[in-house]
């Protein structure tokens, strides 16, 4: 009997359940009598009979208060097992399941000939999770840790007390042998993970830092960020120019390793594995031979001539594609593939000579003579003055109170005479101009810089860049409370004044007058598909007068004759002299070459520019003709 009850029902309320041996014996017939009409002596043996009537509306409320418990209780398990479930399941597995990250290694940076510009090397990445470190062990593993990666006890401590992150980045760079020796103590160390991080490198350095930028790496905003495919602590984000532009292209897909870990961190098995996939390759459209040596040519000029900073662009005017984009002085962007101290960032960004600026693309200043290539189209369009409408010089133009001098009369006390549009652009003739910008006023002019895209950015893939700026009555009272006063528009004619451009802006300029009317949106991707924004929108006859006078410039009494008269390649050009706010002037200069390509001749368009160096023809033309040469040669 015992053996029945307990295999079917189990031992349930021991104390009332008696069986075998332990039964008593039966009850007799008093005891039945009596648990039939329970009885009881009420007030102390009376002998009066008392029957205890229980309500039926109580045991209702009884019941009620049973049931009610019971479904309670019931709901309850119901959520922690089903609803809450999942949370309680993941919780756990936390406790015993470790993921560790194969960061995919970037895609290569290659230039137009296939030349490596950024490729990977190999890396590790150290990381901690604080709470998977006791803390009994605490300060032993900061101790070790601190001994092994040669920084402070105290600084590996911060990273363990951290709160609220489940891995911490201890290391994004940690040398091969460092890795070895992590991997060998690595039972000692409970809490810390290893994992393969590619490592940025650059060859080229400063070089190409200015188009390259460089990847870093991820920080909260990257990791909070919503994308497709989220980003891992220990990640390379690409921070500044085509690392940044391409982020989506050069980035791949992380490997997972999801692995059984004891409680001190030993492994016990994997249970799930998933291979990287590595980003893909960039080709842009830069030259990195002609990269290197605009890069030299410029640095050298500089300390010539006591430049503060410099820039130069070479373009294909015809696709639009940048063969070359320099600026100095500039930066090694592999400090920042490596763990970016404090002290190094600040020293760089706080750095006078702004290092991390890319100045031929986010600076602008005024383009001094070099705009009178526009302010020569607004005559022309509008029908101001015809390819053979000559002005008379006379030295200077007086405006009220005020004396506008040309730059031969101030120099030499000299006059041109009688010139036309060809004549005042191979001279840079000031007072051509003034009389010009009175004439057709500063909306027109305005008019046409707006159509060569000046104010207004280019387009190209390039983070950082500035529009510049085409000033105007109405932003003139907006910004300065001013309104706009006759003389700004004889400064405005000559490229002085509130005007300003940047390096890459001007070589769009002056690539339409190479390329024969066509307004194209610069790339620094390599590509045989110009992407035309304007064409046709001058006429024949103002392209050809321009294009006349810029080769004027550089033969014969023209301002850069003596340089390239010369020369055994025809170019066309024009100068720029533009006021600083210094003592020493910005040197410019923005040419095309070679003026009437043959064949399948190469046609390139170049601009330089050097903060306060001094005179356009003498500092920044050099610079062009020596690009020029090599290029050319090069190439042809």
């Amino acid at each position: 009997m015992k053996k029945k009850f307990t295999t079917n029902f189990g031992i349930v309320f021991p104390d009332y359940l008696e069986l075998g041996k332990k039964r008593r014996g039966a009850p007799g017939i008093k005891e039945l009598a009596q648990a039939a009409s329970w009885e009881r002596d009420a007030g102390g043996g009376s002998g009066k009979e008392n029957s205890a009537n229980i309500s039926a509306w109580r045991l209702a409320a009884v019941y009620f208060v049973f049931a009610a418990g019971f479904t309670i209780l019931l709901a309850r398990a119901f959520d922690l097992q089903v609803i809450q479930g999942k949370i309680f399941l993941s919780k756990a597995a936390g406790n015993h399941v470790r993921v560790q990250v194969d960061h995919a290694p970037r895609g290569a940076i290659f230039d137009r000939n296939g030349a490596v510009l950024a490729q990977n090397k190999p890396g590790y990445h150290l990381l901690i999770e604080p709470k998977a470190v006791p803390k009994d062990k605490k300060k032993a593993v900061a101790q070790k840790l601190s001994s092994i990666l040669d920084i402070t006890e105290e600084e590996v401590t911060k990273k363990l007390n951290t709160t609220g992150e489940e891995r911490v980045s201890l290391n994004n760079d940690l040398p091969s042998d460092k890795a070895l020796i992590i991997e060998a103590t690595k039972k000692g160390l409970p809490g810390v993970v290893l994992e393969v991080s590619p490592i940025r490198y650059y060859p080229s350095k400063e070089i190409t830092a200015s188009i390259l930028g460089y990847s870093g790496e991820a920080d909260k905003n990257d990791l909070d960020r919503e994308s497709p495919i989220p980003y891992a602590v220990g990640d390379k984000v690409g921070k500044a120019g085509i690392e940044a532009t391409f982020e989506d292209t050069l980035r791949g897909v992380n490997g997972y390793t999801l692995t059984n870990v004891s409680a001190t961190g030993e492994k016990k098995g994997s249970i799930f594995h998933s291979e990287a996939r590595p980003g893909k390759d960039v080709v842009i459209s830069i030259d990195i031979n002609l990269q290197k040596f605009v890069y030299s040519a410029i640095q050298k000029k500089m300390k010539e001539s006591g430049a503060t900073g410099g820039s130069g662009v070479v373009a294909d005017p015809g696709t639009g594609e940048i063969l070359a984009l320099v600026s100095a002085p500039s930066y090694d962007d592999n400090i920042f593939s490596k763990k970016l101290t404090s002290v190094v960032y600040n020293a760089l960004v706080s750095n006078p000579d702004d290092l991390l600026l890319n100045r031929a693309v986010g600076s602008a200043y005024p383009p001094g003579s070099t705009f009178k290539m526009v302010s020569a189209v607004a005559g022309l369009e509008s029908g101001a003055i015809r390819p053979d409408t000559k002005i008379v010089d006379p030295g200077y133009v007086v405006l009220g109170n005020q004396i506008f001098n040309n730059w031969l009369w101030t120099d030499h006390h000299r006059t041109e005479g009688a010139i036309n549009v060809v004549r005042a652009i191979a001279r840079s003739t000031d007072t051509f101009f003034f009389r010009l910008g009175q004439v057709v006023g500063e909306k027109t002019i305005q008019k046409y810089a707006r159509l060569f895209g000046l104010g207004a950015k280019t387009g190209v893939e390039l983070p950082g860049e500035t529009a510049g700026l085409v000033p105007d009555a109405e932003w003139k009272i907006a910004t300065k409370g001013e309104p706009w006063y006759p003389g700004e528009t004889l400064n405005l004619s000559i490229g002085q004044g509130d005007l300003l451009v940047s390096p890459l802006q001007l070589t769009r300029v002056t690539a339409v007058f190479a390329n024969g009317g066509r307004l194209i949106t610069p790339t620094i991707l390599k590509t045989n598909i110009p992407k035309v924004e304007k064409s046709n929108f001058l006429k024949k006859e103002t392209i050809d007068t321009v294009r006349e006078g810029l080769y004027q410039d550089t033969i014969g009494d023209g301002n850069v004759g003596w340089l390239f008269g010369s020369f055994n390649i025809k170019s066309a050009g024009k100068t720029g002299t533009a006021e600083s706010g210094q003592e020493v002037p910005h040197a410019w200069y923005t040419a095309f070459a070679p003026y009437e390509p043959v064949a399948k001749e190469k046609q390139i368009v170049v601009t330089v520019q050097l903060e306060n160096a001094g005179h356009g023809s003498e500092q920044a033309a050099p610079v062009a003709k020596q690009i020029f040469d090599w290029y050319l040669n090069h190439k042809n």
